[in-house]
């Protein structure tokens, strides 16, 4: 059981270093706050140990008797004629580890929610080897003690101290791998679920329904406080007050209240308007400050983090350092005197203890944990050893903690198999240390050499195909691994300038990503913008922006950054949304796990890990070092960043509505067939998707002629057409309306401007009988909350849409496969003439040779034909001559007319 939670913060929080560290997907987005958590567990650890050793001489002393007569002191709370009267040892259990027990359920509140656990095949291993793990050791208890009433204490050996391994494998060192250590907090936190599930109902005497149903009725209210938006403390308080007493009073254990409370606190990632919120009320602030806007941002702040991690953070210290340690001082106090001893080492009691911990915890372990692996229900961390499974198992045998509350439990006052009991914890817990380190000490030496935590550049820098700053050949070589949403990274690029001011042309800086998905939302999409970009030659026009604009990288920041340096936006959306790049970043991810990268910003110089502070003057020290030269700063390259145009407004003419004077509308066919899902732009849903947005969405028939939604509405919400076919149209109703897509069975509605409050610019038709399922926006976010993949699926699909929007609006569109005189010849004339022009190279659709076909196909030519044009009135045209296009834009075209 876990004895010390983990803090960690819905955003990047800087480590001991100035890094960001992951909690998201990938072995390096999952180790990081480990290694941020291990110096508070460690030291909780030692003041648990030194608690208990303070306790066994203190019970052992000359001065034993006042051990206790000290903790059986009774200590009463009476209010009027009601009398609450505990003695000092059971206020400790009873009372104060509640706020141990709803730590841990905070704890395990956040993984269920946000944390590991959310991936259930990520968790599949250890989660069975939790469950393994607690029936073997259980089992092995009781055969020791079968026909016993002791047998019923097989509680006692079922959980793990996750505080006093942790602060074991501190002590193993580089030799015990991240990964194990990511495998083992995800085993404990399986293994808290099911101890507290045993305390519940195993270990429950006397059960009254009236101050249960009290203590239930008080947890409604609580939950009732979070719908009427009370989230300040001293309500709950209260409440949670009363909740113990009920629970006290009804034969529950009361520190179970603890672990309820916690699960029925909110738990959820930062949500960016109330960041946002937040920020806007400092802002107010700095600029007057008074009392009203100081407590509104505090106020602001607070609640801009959901109370789970809030509570967490100010819980977690006084459980580690305060209420443990003093429970430890208050239960480890047992007489070893030779009678004891002889008496416990014949004991059923304590030799089903040792044994439950130490052999039947190791069993238990590696037989779940080889069972989930052979029916591949997950698998291992790469390198991870079965040796070091096995050290790991060893250690989970160290149960102190929750072992001894069970003791309390399961054994009256004064009952010797109590103390039978506690001793075999005490003997169990040394004893599973030893085995575990003996078995990493093996691991050890089965270990080839050189395969502790790397410290050299891997793969090395390669021109070819990294992004490198400065000559290829300069001398010295500064590596950076980031994160685009990174803050420590943003901060970071004032060091990089500063360097390449001070050494010039004798420096190349280069760039590799490494995204920390989970904490970073953007992260990851930002990289593949800046690949994207890279595609086009302005890898590095893009990195400045999108530092310069942290705050800014949902999938329209990301066009508009395009935009402004002048990439051909188009092919940039349809790249971002085809998720093409996803395997370029990927592969500076695992260079970065095969490098030894454990957080953000992590620099190499001369291909070597740097550790420690990474300002300027430290760096360049290094850098220096690594040359065996001077420094001689040479002048900075002045590297420019290229202007450009807006993101177009979408539709022909800047999104005016163009009215055809003696023309009238085409009506709509009902048989349009399905538009042709091109590069992933028209996916469709499978059942568990439909059925998710069905739970939060609401079903309604449509006839033909009806609109889901209209240009120029404020907003829609997202739609999926389950039967019939709807289409979407720009400038429907009008002579010139066109039809920019049909929707057919599964598919989904929407454009980038899903969560806008911009005026819709396109309708949504229905052509034949539809059934739709209508899910608003507000609801979206909490969908996209529990399916990131259909979260990843309708963005890199908008993204698509934009692109094809974007080729539509274009006065002419180019077709070609590869680079040609003619296409630069139309980009020429497109540019005289005032023209916006699209290029749509096929070389760039090789991956997907069908959506090529298609797109000829659409368009009525075959290879031979390319490069073709496409005029704004769909016209095609095959290699035209400049007075053919000339002709076009002589021919008067539809007058431009403002909305009204």
């Amino acid at each position: 059981m876990s004895t010390a939670s983990e803090v960690r913060p819905p955003a990047a929080a800087p480590g001991p270093d100035g890094q960001s560290r992951a909690a998201g997907r990938g072995l390096l987005a999952r180790i990081a706050p480990l290694r941020r958590s291990l110096r508070t567990e460690a030291g909780s650890a030692g003041l648990l140990l030194a608690a208990t050793v303070v306790a066994l001489v203190w019970a052992n002393s000359p001065m034993g008797d006042s051990y206790s007569t000290f903790w059986h002191t009774e200590f009463a709370v009476r209010i009027g004629g009601t009398e609450l009267a505990l003695d000092l040892q059971h206020w400790v259990n009873d009372g104060l580890m509640v706020f141990f027990f709803f730590v841990v359920g905070l704890e395990i509140k956040r993984e269920l929610v946000i944390g590991e656990l959310t991936d259930r095949r990520r968790a599949a291993v250890p989660a069975l080897a939790a469950v393994t793990g607690l029936v073997v050791p259980a089992l092995v208890y009781v055969a020791f003690n079968l026909g016993d009433e002791a047998a019923a204490a097989w509680g006692v050996v079922i959980s793990t101290d996750t505080a006093f391994l942790l602060g074991v494998l501190a002590l193993v060192g580089p030799a015990c791998p991240a990964q194990l250590r990511l495998f083992l907090l995800t085993l404990a936190i399986a293994d808290d679920v099911g101890a507290l599930t045993v305390i519940a109902f195993f270990y429950t005497e006397d059960l009254r329904p009236l101050p249960l149903g009290l203590a239930v009725l008080g947890l409604a209210l609580m939950v009732g406080l979070r719908y009427l938006h009370v989230w300040r403390g001293p309500a709950y308080m209260v409440l949670g007050i009363a909740v113990w007493v009920a629970m006290y009073e009804s034969g529950v254990h009361p520190t179970l209240a603890g672990v309820v409370i916690a699960l029925s606190t909110p738990a959820y990632a930062a949500r960016r308007e109330e960041v946002a919120d937040a920020a806007r009320l400092v802002r107010a602030y700095q600029q007057s400050p008074n009392p009203q806007f100081a407590r509104a941002a505090r106020l602001s702040i607070d609640r801009s983090v959901s109370a789970s991690e809030r509570l967490q953070q100010l819980w977690q210290p006084w459980t580690s350092f305060v209420i443990v340690p003093v429970f430890a001082l208050a239960n480890a106090g047992v007489p070893l005197t030779g009678e004891t001893l002889r008496a416990a080492a014949s004991s059923p009691v304590t030799l089903g203890v040792v044994a439950g911990l130490v052999l039947g915890k190791l069993v238990g372990i590696l037989l779940g944990t080889g069972l989930a692996v052979r029916l591949r229900l997950g698998e291992l961390a790469p390198g991870l050893s079965g040796l070091q499974v096995a050290g790991g198992a060893a250690l989970s045998g160290i149960g102190f903690t929750i072992s001894l509350f069970i003791v309390d439990l399961a054994f009256d006052d004064g009952d010797a198999a109590g103390d039978d009991a506690r001793v075999g914890v005490l003997a169990a817990s040394v004893l599973a240390a030893l085995l575990g380190w003996a078995l990493f000490r093996l691991a050890d030496r089965r270990r080839p050499a050189g395969t502790g935590r790397p410290l050299l550049l891997d793969p090395p820098v390669d021109p070819e195909r990294d992004h490198v700053r400065g000559p290829a050949d300069a001398p010295l070589t500064l590596v950076e691994y980031g994160d685009f949403e990174c803050p420590f990274c943003g901060r970071a690029t004032g060091t990089v300038e500063e360097l390449r001011e001070r050494f010039g042309d004798r420096l190349r800086y280069v760039f590799r990503h490494v995204p920390l998905t989970d904490v970073h939302p953007y992260a990851q999409l930002a990289a593949e913008a800046a690949e994207a970009a890279a595609a086009q030659g302005r890898f590095w026009e893009m990195h400045d922006r999108i530092f310069a604009g942290q705050d800014r990288l949902t999938p329209a920041d990301l066009l508009e950054h395009a935009a402004e340096i002048g990439l051909d936006l188009s092919r940039f959306a349809r790249d971002l949304g085809s998720g093409r790049y996803a395997r370029r970043v990927q592969e500076d991810v695992d260079s970065a796990e095969s490098s030894g990268v454990e957080g953000t910003p992590t620099f190499f110089v001369g291909g070597r890990r740097h550790t420690g502070p990474y300002d300027a003057d430290t760096l360049a020290a290094e850098l220096l070092a690594a040359a065996g030269d001077d420094d001689r700063p040479a002048a900075p390259p002045a590297d420019g960043v290229p202007a450009g145009p807006p993101v177009p407004a979408l539709g022909p003419h800047a999104g005016a509505r163009r009215a055809v004077p003696d023309a009238a509308p085409v009506p709509l066919p009902p048989d349009l067939p399905e538009t042709a899902d091109r590069y992933g732009a028209f996916p469709r849903l499978d059942d568990a998707q439909l059925e998710l947005l069905g739970r939060y969405g609401t079903r309604r028939t449509w006839q033909p002629g009806e609109t889901l939604f209209r240009e120029g509405d404020p907003g829609y919400d997202f739609q999926v057409v389950l039967s019939g076919a709807v289409a979407v149209v720009e400038h429907a109703g009008a002579a010139d309306q066109r039809v920019v897509s049909v929707h057919g069975e599964r598919r989904f509605l929407g454009e980038l401007d899903l969560f806008s409050d911009r005026p819709v610019f396109l309708t949504a038709v229905v052509l034949r009988p539809s059934e739709v399922v209508t899910v608003p926006d507000a609801q979206m976010r909490t969908v996209f909350g529990q399916d990131r993949a259909l979260k990843e699926t309708v963005l890199r699909a908008f993204l698509i849409r934009r692109s094809m929007l974007l080729e539509l609006a274009a006065d002419l569109r180019v077709v070609t496969r590869g680079p040609s005189a003619g296409v630069e010849r139309l980009r020429r004339f497109a540019r005289d003439h005032g023209l916006t022009v699209v290029v749509v190279d096929l070389e760039d659709e090789d991956e997907d040779d069908d959506d090529a076909t298609a797109l000829l196909a659409d368009l009525g030519v075959t290879e031979d034909d390319l490069p073709v044009a496409v005029w704004r009135s769909e016209q095609v045209l095959r290699d035209p001559t400049d007075a053919e296009l000339a002709a076009l834009v002589q021919t008067p075209h539809p007058v431009v007319q403002e909305d009204t």
